[in-house]
Order: structure tokens, then C-alpha cells, then sequence
């Protein structure tokens, strides 16, 4: 097997009749070292990515505890937010301004008005009783064509127990990720610019 990008083409390319070894030229352009002052005019000269806006919501009082703990810290114009309710919710019977979410202070939220402006929401699960609560918070994001991650506390817990948590929130995110302590979980909002 080819252990650099070299051999690997030179691999490509003795696989296809008429083309002879690395026939592929280094280009300018892409290499911001290597740009023409002609090339360069075009470089954009400002960060490419613009803030989010947040909402980062525990789905149970594991993941309220972890998210509770990093809400003092400096955040890009995140609003954090858990489940009030202890039991799972129906999401048969239960519209997004019936869903019972407070802010960590402990006043009443609205999952419709949290929502307007917003561009990402990350669900934190610790303990995969929320799955009801989980799609009517996806099913909303998807209406508004805001993207639904999700953060599966893992910390101390068996895999009969990890998968129950993971498969309680896998159908409502885009992304999904493990996380195995609490250092993680800044880091990944930290990651996803929250």
C-alpha cells in the first residue's frame, strides 16, 4: 500500500492505460505561501465563518448538571436550557410552546421563541429518558431548517446503558457525538462556535 500522496498517485495513475508516473502539477493557488500577488487579490481578507447563535438544551438532570456547570463561561450569544419535566414527553400531543424548558436561572422558556434567530441546537442526553422531548425539539428545528446536534454524555456509564442514551436521541440529530468526560463538552460548543 502507498504510504504518502506521491506513491499513492503515481499508484493511481499506473492503473489507467496512456498515463505515465506523478504527471500533476503543484498549483499556485493553493498555497497561500505560494499565491501570486496576482492570486492574492482574490484571498478574502476576514474570517469566513460568522457567529452562531445557540441554544443548547439538557434533555435530562445528568446533562442539566453538565451544562450547568459551563454556562458562566464566555459563549457567543448561546442561551442554554434544560427540561423541566422529569418524565418523557409525548410528541404526539405536545406542540413546541408546550414543551416544558426553563432557562438555568429557572424561568419558564418557549421553545418557539427560543428558536426564532437561532442556527444551531445542541441536545445534551446523560440518561436517554427524553426521546419524546428530543423529537419535538428536531421536529422543530427541521421546520425551521436549523441544524439539531447532539451530545451523549457518556461518563460512568455501561454500554447497555451508553447505547440506551445514544439510540434515545441518534434519529433527531444530524450529528452525534460521545462524549466520554466532562472536559468535552465546552470543547465541542467551543468547536461548533457557540
Amino acid at each position: 500500500m502507498p504510504h504518502d500522496s506521491d506513491d499513492m498517485f503515481e499508484a493511481d495513475n499506473a492503473t489507467r492505460a496512456g498515463r505515465g508516473p506523478i504527471d500533476h502539477p503543484t498549483m499556485l493557488s493553493s498555497c497561500a505561501r505560494a499565491a501570486t500577488a496576482a492570486e492574492a487579490r482574490y484571498r478574502v481578507n476576514y474570517p469566513n465563518s460568522r457567529t452562531r447563535t445557540s441554544r443548547i438544551v439538557a434533555l435530562d438532570a445528568t446533562a442539566a448538571e453538565a451544562m450547568f456547570r459551563i454556562t458562566e463561561d464566555p459563549w457567543n450569544n448561546a442561551h442554554f436550557l434544560a427540561l423541566s419535566s422529569a418524565g418523557d414527553v409525548d410528541p404526539a400531543k405536545t406542540a413546541a410552546p408546550d414543551l416544558p424548558l426553563s432557562h438555568p436561572d429557572g424561568a419558564a422558556a418557549d421553545l418557539g421563541v427560543e428558536l426564532d434567530g437561532a442556527d444551531l441546537v445542541v441536545l445534551i442526553a446523560g440518561e436517554g429518558r427524553s426521546a419524546g422531548a428530543a423529537e419535538v425539539i428536531a421536529r422543530e428545528c427541521f421546520g425551521r431548517n436549523i441544524m439539531c446536534a447532539g451530545l451523549v454524555l457518556a461518563e460512568g456509564k455501561s454500554e447497555a446503558a451508553l447505547d440506551r442514551v445514544v439510540n434515545s436521541i441518534r434519529a433527531f440529530t444530524r450529528v452525534l457525538v460521545v462524549a466520554r468526560d466532562g472536559d468535552y463538552v465546552p470543547a465541542m460548543l467551543t468547536a461548533l462556535r457557540a
